[in-house]
């Protein structure tokens, strides 16, 4: 029998409602929160938000140093750097025609780099031969381009030098000439002693003997009728060198940064004494006191004895062989003057004790 539709709808409801009821009724309590899941996604990136308004300039800052405050310090309207530069150019070593001597034994004194490197070392010799030698220039002798103000005009050295028979030089500025116008290392004739042997025609000091004799240093000292003196005027002379040889330039021929003692003038040479006039007066040569006429004459006679005695040559340099320590001596000091190329100025007491009595010693 079918019921009616009203009843049948009815009897859905309540089977629902029941159904309901019971799966409520048998919920249990509500668990823990379970672990968050994994990070989604990021989103797309927004549009760009409108650009703000500009903000107020700000106060101005304090002004910088001039960047020519260090180069003005010798890079100034005068022309000082140009004229000192000509001078330079004109001066034995700014022609800088030795300075492919750049071994280890002569850069020291030959090449820039070696004569920075052996102040610095203390050494006698560089480590190695330079590569790409430069002639002595201005960073040579002076601190150039380090501080870029008036302490780069400051000299490397000023310090004292010892010769090997340990007198030492010490005029100031003057020592900075001294590292390398100085003899070099040589095995001297003992004055009384064996046989000597001469090894090479260049036996002697090497060029450059001008301090050890302004200090009286370095020359075979035989005994004789002239006394051996360390007196010597010339050591008086505030910054030795420099007083004479960097006196006021005459253009760019002597004096100053030239540093040579004379200058051509109508095919004359014409001597330079302005250092020397504020001890010895006005002057008209270097032959005060007939010095140089007396000095000339003592070189002629030892020279020719020393040629006579098979010792010397007419070159002027030196046979090769076994000499008595007497001659090797004479022979020594004649060539030591003979390099000093000053006629004995430097120190003219020193120079006759020298010359007279290496004579009396070998005739």
């Amino acid at each position: 029998m079918k019921l009616p539709a009203m009843l049948r709808a009815f009897a859905g409801l309540f089977v629902i409602a029941c159904l309901t009821f019971a799966l409520t009724a048998c919920e249990g309590e509500k668990g823990e929160t379970g672990p968050a899941g994994p990070a989604g996604d990021n989103g797309a990136q927004g549009l760009q938000g409108e650009k703000g308004d500009k903000g107020d300039q700000g106060d101005p800052g304090m002004d910088g140093a001039d960047g020519t405050t260090g180069c003005v310090q010798c890079h100034d309207v005068s022309d000082k750097v140009k004229s000192v530069s000509v001078q330079y150019a004109n001066s034995k070593h700014g022609s800088g025609t030795t300075f492919e001597r750049n071994g280890t034994s002569c850069a020291p004194c030959h090449v820039s780099q070696g004569f920075t490197e052996v102040l610095q070392t203390g050494q006698g010799t560089t480590a190695a031969s330079i590569s790409n030698p430069a002639p002595v220039n201005c960073r040579t002798c002076h601190n150039i381009h380090l501080n870029y103000d008036e302490t780069d005009y400051a000299l490397v050295t000023s310090d004292p030098v010892t010769f090997q028979d340990n007198k030492t030089f010490d005029m100031g500025k003057a020592n900075l000439c001294a590292h390398c116008h100085k003899p070099r290392p040589v095995t001297l004739p003992e004055v009384g002693g064996p046989d000597y042997e001469v090894t090479s025609k260049r036996f002697g000091p090497h060029h450059g003997p001008q301090s050890s004799l302004l200090a009286g240093a370095m020359g075979v000292e035989i005994p004789g009728t002239v006394s051996w003196t360390a007196n010597n005027p010339h050591r008086n002379i505030p910054d030795g060198c420099l007083t004479c040889h960097m006196a006021e330039a005459y253009g760019g021929q002597s004096g100053g940064h030239v540093m040579s003692m004379g200058y051509e003038y109508h095919e004359e040479l014409v001597p330079n004494t302005a250092g020397c006039e504020d001890c010895h007066g006005e002057l008209d040569d270097f032959d005060y006191n007939g010095w140089v006429t007396e000095y000339e004459g003592l070189m002629a006679q030892l020279r020719q004895l020393l040629i006579d005695k098979g010792a010397l040559l007419d070159d002027d340099y030196a046979v090769t062989g076994t000499f008595s320590a007497a001659l090797a001596s004479a022979l020594y000091n004649y060539r030591y003057l003979l390099e000093d190329r000053s006629d004995g100025i430097h120190n003219p007491r020193y120079a006759k004790a020298m010359l007279q009595n290496s004579i009396e010693a070998i005739q």
